[in-house]
């Protein structure tokens, strides 16, 4: 069942987006249940659906080109992650591994492995790259931690349940380091139905949401991106919707409710922002992206 966001009668479906992208299929501009994305400096959309192809696109929603993770038999990419260059990290879920492209698909490295030690994974689920190169690679699957690797990819820390104790991550879905402040991280803690922002060395600095279906509750909250003026958009994955928030955590709204038409979600898994405040949404369950405009009031009900 597809549930209808933020508390709205069924009806008020929201305004509809700017632009739809994509359908079910295996060809240019098709996706099979795409789960992430990543934008880079020049509006390059990069999405990745769950056959481990990464499909690139530029601002207006245009393919340039696509290429496969190595393996995927084991499962497939849940996070993308982009540098000031354009280069193009993918968190290789189920092979506990970070994979790093260049613009054109080559692959330039990875790093990672099986274990529990610093600098390795269980089952990472996103990178975010900082201006500066450091990284920040979260994950799951017993370990519900974020590491910080310097831009020479050397382990800085980790943190979750130790650092964490009073209120350990569980499922640390997606991160976004803050825009005025390199030094803040806001982590989707999916399973604990909250946004946490964390300082880059770990301390919990605040946490909003719990778990529910109005306005400022969340639902396993996914992917996590930033407008312009500050807010936060948050993609929730069990609310089939996009929610903006405060930094302070005060819903400023929402758009999408549970459903198949244009302007309807089926467990959204991303959000990114590009550098014109457009929302693009990855509509997971319908095999495509709806970009909506992130800036405009008329947009969070």
């Amino acid at each position: 069942m597809l549930i209808a966001g933020c508390g709205r009668p069924a009806e008020e479906a929201g305004v509809e987006p700017l632009r739809v992208l994509g359908r079910m299929g295996y060809g240019p501009r098709e996706f099979s249940y795409p789960r992430a994305i990543a934008i880079d400096h020049r509006d390059h959309a990069y999405i990745v659906d769950k056959t481990g192809r990464i499909q690139a696109f530029d601002a207006a929603g245009e393919w340039i080109t696509s290429w496969r993770t190595p393996m995927i038999d084991a499962g497939k990419p849940t996070g993308l992650g982009v540098d000031r260059v354009g280069n193009v990290f993918v968190a290789d879920t189920h092979y506990s591994r970070v994979l790093v492209y260049s613009p054109s698909g080559e692959l330039l490295r990875e790093f990672g492995g099986f274990g529990d030690e610093a600098g390795r994974f269980r089952l990472p689920t996103d990178v975010e790259v900082g201006a500066d190169g450091d990284l920040f690679v979260g994950e799951y699957g017993g370990n519900d931690r974020i590491t910080h690797f310097s831009a020479a990819g050397e382990v800085d820390e980790s943190f979750g349940a130790a650092q964490l104790a009073a209120a350990p991550l569980q499922r640390p879905q997606g991160i976004h380091i803050d825009r005025a402040d390199s030094q803040v991280l806001w982590v989707s803690d999916s399973r604990n139905h909250r946004i946490c922002k964390l300082s880059s060395d770990g301390r919990l600095l605040a946490s909003f949401g719990r778990m529910g279906r109005d306005r400022g509750e969340l639902r396993f909250p996914y992917g996590i991106d930033q407008l312009s003026d500050g807010s936060l958009v948050v993609a929730e994955y069990g609310n089939n919707r996009v929610q903006r928030f405060a930094q302070d955590g005060e819903s400023r709204g929402c758009w999408g409710r549970g459903g198949r038409e244009v302007g309807e979600l089926a467990y959204p898994w991303a959000v990114a922002v590009d550098s014109r405040d457009q929302v693009w949404v990855v509509d997971s369950g319908n095999n495509r992206v709806q970009i909506i405009d992130g800036r405009s009031a008329a947009t969070w009900r």
